[in-house]
């Protein structure tokens, strides 16, 4: 029995051995379906939360009943123009003016992204509206209109982003087809799930908090910027200190233009990447935008390995002119920022507008024209040209600034100012002529009655005049008062 046993134990160690190899088996074969699970409920839930996150950014609140539709499909060969706006929507103090504003060229088949900065004094012609304006105000405009026809009832024709896109798509050239609109609090959102941005501060800077009363300093160098102070950085215009201090709208646009650049770092960086989720979750509650799920979808696979070292930025040229109150783009500077642009977006200078926006401009420069035309009938003169060679947009009337002035004295507007005489293609100011009638009235005027009244209380310089005014209480300057009054009546 004993040698039974001792020839049977290895077949058993075997059989056991066998035994154990296929448990560790089906072991790791269940942990394995296991994980597979996990992982496939894992992505479907992500699926499924990225595709509601990318419903409510791609909601597009300011689509018109009459728009045609915008394109839905990816194209990778085919580059897309994208408005960036930042508006100013507070609770306390918001007035809906854009202070970031972006036109954007995007190249997925280049890999590129161009871009030009409007500034927020541009002077611009809205379609439809007379005369000339800041591009800031040109998104409150349209959306007063869209407010008060949703107040009567009637049917909406235009709203903010609307007009702002025709208002572009006739100033720049090339066809503006979506548009990207964010708020102060998702800029601060994004920017502090991303960990900050690294940007470049090129001086002391004191901003004031969109809270309001609060101020905050921001150091001169390179440094890590949150949400907060990122939005300081770049809304900084206003110095607490004194005008000395103050940026310019042009120091506004490097700064946005900066912080895009670093952005764009971030959010393609390891970092990003692991925070995409969340930050693509803050942002669908603070931006809004008009580019589908799929053109989402695949310009953020085509760019995981952007630099922002392929960002080109068009220098406007913009200049501000403080007798406008404007700030002006040289001719020369538009067109090399149209063809620029017109490059990037591969098309003709002759197929660029939408024909909506171009009949919109011609027919509001033709009201123009005509208001200047029936007021030179109207007039029976010229306009006066102003410094640029131009004529102005309203024709200066003559103003009498005294009645007894005759009309011979007048300085006509067609003139050229005598000396001692000055003019404005507002106003006019006869001067010389003034000062003739002021001073012959003053001489026809009667003299004054006598006062019944001691010389030494009708004097002002008298010995009692001081004493008074030291003995009297009260301010200084109420006693100073009091006694003229005593002494002149």
């Amino acid at each position: 029995m004993r040698k039974t046993d001792e020839a049977t134990a290895p077949a058993q160690k075997g059989r056991r051995a066998r035994r154990r190899r296929r448990t560790w088996g089906m072991r790791l074969l269940l942990a394995g379906c296991l994980i597979l699970c996990m992982l496939a409920a894992g992505a479907a839930y992500s699926f499924t939360r990225i595709n509601e996150t990318l419903g409510t950014i791609t909601n597009d609140p300011y689509k018109l009943p009459d728009e045609p539709a915008t394109q839905q499909a990816y194209e990778k060969k085919k580059p897309i123009s994208v408005l960036i706006i930042g508006t100013d929507t507070r609770k306390l103090g918001g007035m809906l003016n854009t202070d970031v504003l972006i036109l954007t060229v995007v190249d997925p088949d280049a890999q590129r992204v161009t871009m030009v900065s409007l500034p927020r004094d541009t002077r611009v012609q809205m379609p439809g509206y007379p005369g000339y304006h800041k591009i800031n105000s040109v998104f409150a405009a349209g959306e007063s209109v869209r407010i008060r026809a949703e107040q009567r009832g009637e049917p909406v024709t235009e709203n903010g982003v609307s007009l702002l896109k025709k208002t572009v798509e006739a100033m720049m050239g090339i066809p503006v087809q979506h548009y990207v609109l964010f708020d102060f609090e998702g800029f601060t959102a994004v920017i502090d799930k991303l960990g900050g941005v690294e940007v470049t501060v090129d001086r002391d800077l004191v901003y004031e908090l969109p809270q309001g009363g609060v101020y905050k300093r921001l150091k001169k160098g390179r440094q890590v910027l949150n949400g907060e102070q990122a939005l300081g950085f770049v809304r900084h215009r206003v110095d607490r200190r004194g005008h000395a201090y103050d940026s310019s709208d042009f120091d506004r646009n490097r700064r946005q233009q900066e912080v895009i650049r670093a952005v764009a770092d971030k959010v393609t960086s390891m970092n990003g990447l692991r925070n995409a989720f969340a930050i693509l979750e803050t942002a669908g509650q603070h931006i809004k935008t008009d580019l589908s799920k799929e053109q989402i979808t695949g310009l953020a696979l085509d760019f995981t390995s952007f630099s922002s070292e392929r960002i080109v930025s068009l220098d406007n040229g913009a200049v501000w002119d403080s007798r406008l109150l404007y700030t002006l783009w040289p001719k020369e500077k538009m067109d090399q920022v149209r063809s620029a642009l017109q490059s990037a977006m591969k098309v003709t200078s002759g197929a660029t507008l939408s024909e909506a926006a171009v009949a919109e401009y011609a027919r509001a420069e033709q009201k123009r024209r005509q208001r200047q035309a029936n007021r030179r009938l109207e007039t029976g003169r010229r306009e006066l040209p102003n410094r640029q060679g131009k004529p102005a947009n309203r024709l200066p009337v003559p103003r009498r600034h005294s009645t007894a002035a005759s009309p011979n004295r007048l300085i006509p507007v067609t003139c050229r100012p005598e000396k001692g005489e000055r003019t404005t293609p507002q106003r006019t100011f006869p001067l010389r002529a003034e000062r003739a009638d002021s001073k012959r009235l003053r001489r026809q005027a009667p003299a004054p009655k006598p006062s019944s009244r001691p010389p030494i209380f009708r004097r002002p310089t008298s010995l009692l005049h001081p004493l008074l005014i030291r003995f009297l209480p009260g301010q200084p300057a109420k006693k100073r008062a009091a006694v003229r009054l005593y002494t002149n009546r």
